[in-house]
C-alpha cells in the first residue's frame, strides 16, 4: 500500500505535455525534487542548482534526466548508471565532477529510476533491448550536449556496456569515455554463460522472462548492506546509499535479476566481447577494474581493454564492483586516475 500511494503522488507530479504515453507504461519517478529524502550526508543529495527534466525518445518513451550546470565548464559529461541505478544514487560523484568544471547531464534507463515504466509489475525487471539503450543514450547526447565544450561520457557496469554499443555506433558523438566495472563479462559461478543461456533463453521464450532467477526476489527493506556483505562497496556509508532512497522513495525501487534480465545482458556480452566489435571503436577510455569484483568479470575487462585500440586500464585491487561508491581512499586514487585522463585525453586534444 506504501508504494501504491507513493507512486500515486508521483504519477500526479508529472507534467506531460503533449506527450503520448502507451496504455501500457506508467512513469515512475519525478521530474522535480523526490518527494521524501532519505537521511544522508549532504553530499549524498541533489544541490540546490541540480535541475530535473523529461527527455522523449523517438518512439515516445519519457525518461528522466538530471543537469548540474557550471559557470564557464571546461567540458560536458554526460552520466549513466547500471542495473537497477537511479540518477540520485551519482549526487556525490556529480558534485565532483563539478568542482572540477565540468557541467553534468545524469541519464535513467527506462524502467529504472524515474524514466518510465511498465505498468504491469514496474520494479520488475524485464529483458534488455539494449540497442535501444544505446540509441537513447545517443539521441539524449546529441540533444544536450550542443555547445562547443569536450564531450565527456562516463558510465558504469550495465552502463558501460551501453557504452560501448553507442561509442561503436557514434564514433565522433563523445570525445573521451570513462567506463567504470563495464559489463563485458558476467560472473556467473560454475556455470559458464554459453551453458547459462540453454536455461535463460528457453524460460524467456516460455514466458518466464519476468520470473526471478535462483536466489533472486524483491527488494526487502530489511537486508541493510554492510560494508562487509556488500557487492558494490566497502565503504560504510556508501554501501548503503541505494537502500537509502529506495527506503525513503519506493518509486524508485528496482527488483533483483530475472531470466529475461540475464538472457538479455548474457546475449549482449557476447557480442561486444568479439574483437572485431572493440577494434571498431576509436574513443580514448578510461576503464576501471576492481579487484574485489563480484558482479562482472575482470578477466573480460582486461581482455576488453587489451582490444580496445585506445583504452588505458586502471586495476583497483582493493575496490569493490563501483569504485565511486569505495571508500576514500579508494575512491580518491581513482580520482587521480580520472583527472589524469582528462587532462591528457579530453582537454588537451581539445585544444
Amino acid at each position: 500500500m506504501l508504494a501504491r500511494r507513493s507512486r500515486a503522488r508521483f504519477v500526479a507530479r508529472w507534467n506531460l505535455g503533449d506527450v503520448c504515453m502507451p496504455d501500457s507504461l506508467l512513469p515512475a519517478g519525478s521530474w522535480g525534487e523526490p518527494i521524501r529524502r532519505p537521511p544522508l550526508a549532504e553530499r549524498f543529495l541533489p544541490p540546490p542548482e541540480f535541475v530535473w527534466g523529461s527527455f522523449t525518445t523517438s518512439d515516445g518513451a519519457v525518461l528522466r534526466w538530471g543537469h548540474l550546470p557550471v559557470g564557464d565548464a571546461r567540458a560536458e559529461c554526460v552520466m549513466v548508471g547500471g542495473f537497477g541505478e537511479f540518477i540520485e544514487k551519482q549526487m556525490e560523484t556529480v558534485r565532483d565532477l563539478a568542482r572540477r568544471g565540468i557541467a553534468v547531464w545524469c541519464l535513467d534507463w527506462r524502467g529504472q529510476g524515474g524514466s518510465m515504466r511498465p505498468r504491469r509489475l514496474p520494479t520488475r525487471p524485464r529483458a534488455r533491448k539494449f540497442d535501444r539503450d544505446a540509441r537513447d543514450l545517443a539521441d539524449f547526447a546529441a540533444a544536450k550536449l550542443t555547445g562547443n565544450k569536450p564531450r565527456l561520457l562516463l558510465a558504469h557496469s550495465m552502463g558501460g556496456a551501453i557504452a560501448l554499443l553507442c561509442l561503436r555506433r557514434h564514433p565522433r558523438l563523445f570525445d573521451a569515455a570513462i567506463l567504470s566495472s563495464p559489463m563485458v563479462g558476467l560472473r556467473t559461478g560454475k556455470l559458464p554463460p554459453t551453458l547459462l543461456r540453454v536455461i535463460t533463453r528457453p524460460a524467456r521464450a516460455a514466458g518466464l522472462g519476468v520470473c526471478f532467477i535462483p536466489g533472486a526476489g524483491k527488494w526487502r527493506p530489511d537486508r541493510i548492506p554492510s560494508p562487509e556483505r556488500s557487492r558494490v562497496s566497502a565503504d560504510a556509508e556508501r554501501c548503503r546509499l541505494r537502500h537509502a532512497w529506495f527506503s525513503s522513495e519506493p518509486a524508485l525501487r528496482l527488483d533483483e535479476a530475472t531470466y529475461g534480465w540475464v538472457d538479455s545482458a548474457l546475449g549482449l556480452v557476447a557480442r561486444i566481447k568479439k574483437p572485431e566489435f572493440l577494434a571498431g571503436i576509436r574513443t580514448p577510455i578510461l576503464m576501471a577494474s576492481p579487484g574485489r569484483e563480484m558482479v562482472v568479470s575482470p578477466a573480460a575487462q582486461r581482455r576488453a581493454a587489451r582490444l580496445l585500440p585506445d583504452c588505458t586500464l586502471v586495476r583497483l585491487p582493493d575496490s569493490k564492483h563501483d569504485p565511486f561508491l569505495e571508500r576514500d581512499s579508494v575512491r580518491a586514487y581513482w580520482f587521480s586516475c580520472i583527472d589524469h585522463f582528462i587532462a591528457e585525453r579530453l582537454l588537451k586534444s581539445a585544444h
